[in-house]
């Protein structure tokens, strides 16, 4: 009951921020996920059949938690609108898949081990559904094992998996799924004392299949897919590259600041690559800018050249200026400043008042965008733009943001793209000042 009032109360807190409807709907993905974690405990709790020991139930409820949240990894992996607007962006879509993925590991552990891998099931169903089971248990356990260690940066590095591979290896997330599913319904002696509870199985367990297949067999072909042909390739960098692509048909309704799935050339269609949109024209064309980190995108530095085909998937992306008020700072660092040449050639409406954006790069040397931005300023009166040297003036910081851009009050909206520690620090130091944490928007390419 308690359960009940608290996400009560989260819910009337959130409807009665003055916010964007946008902002307050992002919070309805992770509502939902908690949500329903509580109404498995509490259905477990309720329909508990007679003769079932305390300690065997716990056990049995955190391996069902586990395979709900295992049905939301493949539920969360179809890259749906609907999902991107309940969650706030496919960045933290795919950071809710990588999160449920890890709690399904950590529950089952503590479910094997109270459980006995199914150690009470009755004898002669042991030759069968007890080998089975277990057997499908720790496939189960083993394989999300390797799963989320190749999902961990430092682990993919060491082991040089790159995102084709990791991209490869996260398409049997599903057959696991499957795994734990059965196992659970050949073992689970609650399941075999209540059929509510094997219906409230089932249903899970549908949703979790029906969204695998979806993404197995439907989502390549049913993916905002549309042809372009790579017009212009520059190199204002060592490790940048600005990539020209004009449509051969009609073309994908892309926005500046979104960022979308590329592929270039006719054999390897699907082997793409996230990347954001640095602009748009009327034409159709955009223009992406791509920064060479891993062996892939170094591979397709090097490679690319006008002429190539190439397929754009998407658009996704819920980073838009258009969710702040009047007052907004941008904050890029890097190849972050993709997003914001996007905003700056795209036209739009509703202007903020000002705009403070800041460029934070190693040195002048790196700031290879400084002269679109600065450009761009001197076209809108209402944006100033702060380019910071590291390597000279040191790593930005919240008194040096006032110190340039006068104080950050509570309603200032702050947009942030950049490398993840940068945009960790600033973001806990915003909020320590007092800036609420649904003003303080960024975009994340961590989707591993």
């Amino acid at each position: 009951m308690s359960f009940l009032v608290a996400i009560a109360i989260y819910v009337v807190r959130i409807l009665r921020q003055p916010m964007d409807v946008r902002l307050k709907l992002r919070h309805a993905g992770p509502l939902g996920v908690v949500s329903g974690a509580g109404a498995v405990v509490a259905a477990w709790s309720k329909l508990r059949p007679d003769g079932i020991a305390t300690s065997y139930l716990l056990g049995e409820v955190l391996g069902v938690l586990a395979v709900y949240l295992m049905t939301w990894t493949t539920v969360l992996a179809s890259r749906l609108s609907t999902l991107e607007r309940c969650f706030g962006g496919l960045d933290r879509v795919y950071f809710w898949h990588r999160l449920c993925g890890i709690w399904s590991l950590l529950l089952f552990v503590p479910h094997t081990l109270i459980t006995g891998g199914g150690q009470t099931a009755p004898e002669g169903e042991l030759a069968f559904s007890g080998v089975a089971g277990r057997v499908l248990g720790i496939s189960a356990a083993v394989g999300l094992i390797a799963l989320i260690l190749v999902s961990l940066a430092r682990v993919s590095r060491l082991l040089r998996v790159g995102y084709r591979l990791w991209q490869v290896t996260h398409r049997f997330i599903g057959l696991l799924l499957i795994a734990a599913l059965v196992h659970g319904w050949l073992l689970d002696e609650v399941l075999a004392g209540s059929a509510v509870l094997r219906v409230i199985y089932l249903i899970i367990s549908a949703v979790g299949v029906i969204a695998y297949g979806y993404d197995e067999l439907l989502l390549r072909r049913r993916a905002p897919k549309a042809g372009y042909v790579i017009k212009e390739v520059l190199r204002p960098g060592p490790h940048i590259t600005d990539v020209l692509l004009t449509p051969t048909g009609a073309g994908s309704p892309l926005r500046g600041g979104q960022f979308v799935y590329l592929s270039v050339g006719e054999e390897h269609r699907w082997r793409e690559h996230p990347f954001s949109v640095a602009g748009t024209s009327p034409d159709g064309s955009v223009r992406l800018t791509i920064r060479a980190r891993g062996r892939g995108t170094r591979r397709l530095r090097e490679n690319l050249r006008p002429g190539l085909p190439a397929v754009v998937n998407g658009p996704y992306g819920m980073f838009d200026h258009t969710l702040g008020g009047a007052r907004q700072i941008w904050i890029a660092g890097g190849i972050g400043v993709a997003p914001f040449l996007g905003w700056l050639t795209t036209e739009r409406v509703g202007e903020p008042s000002r705009i403070d954006l800041f460029y934070c790069v190693g040195t002048e040397a790196d700031a290879v965008f400084l002269a679109d931005l600065v450009a761009a300023a001197d076209r809108l009166p209402n944006l100033e733009v702060h380019p910071v040297f590291s390597q000279e003036h040191g790593r930005l910081t919240i008194d040096r943001i006032e110190a340039a851009a006068g104080p950050v009050t509570t309603d200032t909206h702050v947009f942030l793209c950049g490398p993840a520690a940068m945009v960790a620090g600033l973001s806990a130091g915003l909020r320590r000042n007092g800036i609420p944490r649904d003003y303080v928007h960024a975009e994340h390419f961590e989707f591993r």
